[in-house]
């Protein structure tokens, strides 16, 4: 049983960016599901569909992350194996061009949970990741909206792979003209992502409403109780007690897909094998 979901970010929705960012989505989607059809994992899938989001310069992560006050970039990302709880995570990378591959090897290739600026980098340098320069960072889309929002659009996927074996990514630069050294929910485990051998989910939105209540594992506190279509939707409900913003995907290890967000919009893209195509949307 193979499946994956992504995302592109949730919040308010520019008309005239829908059409490529849902293809953008259904790209990274596809990305995802082929390497999971060439039996690799399902932590293979999702680091390899959220690269195609942080390549592109219309996603709030990678390429297309938000500035801070200082009109730099500090990217953040997470990642989670749910058949074994190993987790990697950093934080305020400034010039890793892929943090989410970044979060991967703490988790593999170190022995700690989470890395975070310089500490993170140099990381990076010893086991040789691809840098790139501020101004592959400062795309036309990012320098116009610098001080304009404070809305963050994460990027995230988890997938099921033939093993029975959930996995989770999530990548992001944050909310434009964000403090220096401010960190969201993104590589927080629990808050922006988290898996198990039974789900896994990633969030996107508001970060500090998110952390509040710890959206992503706070499906699995409804799950002995309802399926994961309404455990989803009773996670968005809710945030409506801190009047919270936000949107989550997910999916279960019975190969069922969620996805719920009380913002105006929510970028997304899912397969299985039944579908002929990824199917996307806002």
């Amino acid at each position: 049983m193979l499946r994956i979901i992504v995302h592109g970010g949730a919040g308010n929705i520019k008309s005239e960016e829908v059409p490529i960012r849902v293809d953008v989505c259904k790209k990274a989607c596809s990305t995802g599901f082929s390497v999971l059809r060439n039996g690799k994992s399902s932590i293979d899938a999702v680091v390899e569909a959220v690269k195609v989001l942080e390549d592109h310069p219309l996603f709030d992560a990678g390429r297309g992350s938000y500035l801070n006050e200082e009109g730099n970039v500090e990217m953040d990302a997470g990642i989670m194996d749910g058949s074994t709880l190993n987790m990697g995570a950093v934080s305020a990378v400034t010039s890793v061009k892929s943090p989410v591959e970044l979060a991967r090897f703490v988790m593999e290739k170190s022995e700690h949970n989470f890395l975070t600026s310089r500490g993170a980098e140099a990381f990076a340098k010893e086991i040789g990741m691809q840098f790139e320069p501020l101004q592959y960072f400062l795309t036309e889309r990012t320098v116009k909206l610098y001080r304009k929002t404070r809305f963050g659009d994460t990027v995230g996927a988890v997938a099921l792979d033939e093993a029975g074996k959930i996995a989770v990514a999530v990548s992001t630069g944050g909310v434009p003209f964000k403090h220096v050294g401010r960190v969201g929910d993104s590589p927080l485990i629990g808050s922006g992502f988290y898996a198990n051998d039974s789900f896994g989910a990633i969030a996107t939105g508001i970060g500090e409403d998110i952390m509040r209540l710890v959206l992503s594992v706070r499906i699995g506190f409804y799950l002995e109780k309802m399926d994961l279509d309404k455990a989803v939707a009773q996670a968005i409900e809710d945030l409506n007690v801190i009047n919270g913003k936000a949107g989550l995907i997910a999916l279960d290890k019975e190969g069922d897909i969620s996805f719920h967000y009380n913002t105006k919009g929510m970028f997304y893209a899912y397969m299985r094998e039944d579908l002929k195509e990824c199917v996307g949307g806002v």
